[in-house]
């Protein structure tokens, strides 16, 4: 593997072991352009377990780091696959593009929109790449639904969609991985821009950049997070949120979640067109990750499966390998090879720097007009015009 993109994982928790389930389905198939040579967390404890991890996928046994700074002096890596808590995004991309490092940045790329200008300024000028880990519209699901609805048009033009999920599933903030996501000052706010990401970019990509929003929210959860990184206080992010989202096409989509609703469930997936709709199968905030059904207005209904088989009898095998390299459908496997990828052949990846921004940005801008009472247009949350929300944020990480 000498001729490998050396990659360190900066940051060994919970996603990080995703994405080292990528790496090893990767190779588990004959994939051998990475190596992870470098390993960074603050617990030596995750640091030396995912070392461990490593070297029995890869053979090698990896530098083991505290911080991506050590990592980036040592000239251990030649990329850099960030999974760190949001308030750490941009200073360890930073770091690393600052050292000639490439990156891949877990959602979202930088805590505000203000930290993912500031990871772009670092690669201004330079070959080097800012890749957004977004795995929701790599997955076999999306790619086939997106093909249907803008290649194929089987249900039509797109007119409205709703999607709500209200149900009683408290977070345990007094684990750590939800401790940090309680506090906007750690986050950057709650699921909107955690799991709420994937929605933004998914939404975008198949029906193109929101135009304006309208959003309420509330924090119904205010239990007391203690902390080391920041001072003991209550959580402050949104557990319940009811949106508007317009396109100027004339789409309109409304978009509730609740984890704090007592009671009854309710979720409601739907997408509908001039000839039809689409019932999106996943319960989360993952767009179409595990396919729709679709139900014609005469009555006819063509399940999800069906829309698969055609979608995947288009393809060349090089547009299957380019899709599903390996035949792996997994997206979180497939983000990781087309990071390695771009990086190996100096090519952009597939979701790149301003794609993140465009997603986080329809975040924020839900964030924003919750916060002044009003619609937003995105466009002025991406250019810096509204960030009332992020202010605070920005001023306590000196961004």
């Amino acid at each position: 593997m000498a001729d490998a993109v050396r990659l360190g994982m900066v940051g060994c928790g919970g996603i990080a072991q995703a994405h080292l389930n990528g790496y090893e389905a990767l190779v588990n198939a004959g994939y051998d352009r990475v190596v992870i040579t470098a390993v960074c967390d603050v617990s030596e404890e995750n640091a030396t377990a995912t070392a461990a991890r490593v070297e029995e996928i890869f053979g090698e046994v990896p530098q083991v780091f505290s911080t991506a700074d050590e990592m980036v002096d040592a000239g251990a890596a030649d990329a850099a696959d960030i999974c760190l808590p949001h308030a750490y995004h941009h200073t360890a991309g930073i770091t690393c593009l600052e050292g000639g490092v490439h990156v891949m940045i877990e959602k979202p790329v930088g805590i505000t929109v203000k930290a993912t200008r500031r990871l772009m300024e670092a690669a201004e000028g330079t070959d080097l790449i800012i890749a957004g880990a977004e795995q929701i519209r790599r997955c076999i699901g999306a790619r086939a639904i997106e093909w249907a609805i803008n290649d194929q048009k089987m249900y039509g033009d797109p007119l409205f969609f709703t999607q709500e999920v209200f149900s009683h599933s408290p977070f345990d903030r007094s684990s750590y991985k939800f401790a940090w996501r309680s506090l906007k000052i750690l986050g950057g706010g709650g699921q909107i821009l955690d799991g709420g990401a994937h929605f933004a970019d998914m939404v975008q990509h198949v029906f193109g950049p929101v135009d304006e929003v309208f959003c309420s929210m509330k924090t119904l959860d205010q239990t007391i997070i203690d902390l080391p990184d920041v001072e003991k206080q209550p959580a402050d992010i949104e557990d319940y949120w009811t949106a508007t989202l317009r396109w100027e096409s004339g789409l309109t989509g409304h978009w509730s979640w609740s984890n704090y609703a007592a009671g009854d469930k309710l979720s409601t997936r739907m997408y509908y067109g001039t000839e039809g709709s689409f019932a999106d199968r996943q319960e989360w905030q993952h767009p179409f990750q595990f396919g729709a059904d679709l139900t014609l207005q005469d009555g006819t209904k063509v399940p999800y499966e069906q829309i698969e088989e055609q979608f995947m009898g288009t393809l060349s095998d090089e547009e299957k390998h380019q899709l599903f390299p390996y035949g792996i459908t997994d997206g979180i496997a497939i983000e990781c090879w087309d990071f390695i990828e771009a990086v190996a052949d100096g090519r952009k990846p597939e979701i790149d720097a301003e794609e993140a921004l465009q997603a986080k940005s329809l975040c924020f801008a839900l964030y924003e007009s919750a916060h002044a009472n009003e619609p937003v247009k995105v466009a002025d949350v991406r250019d810096g015009n509204i960030s009332a929300y992020q202010d605070p944020i920005n001023e306590y990480w000196d961004i």
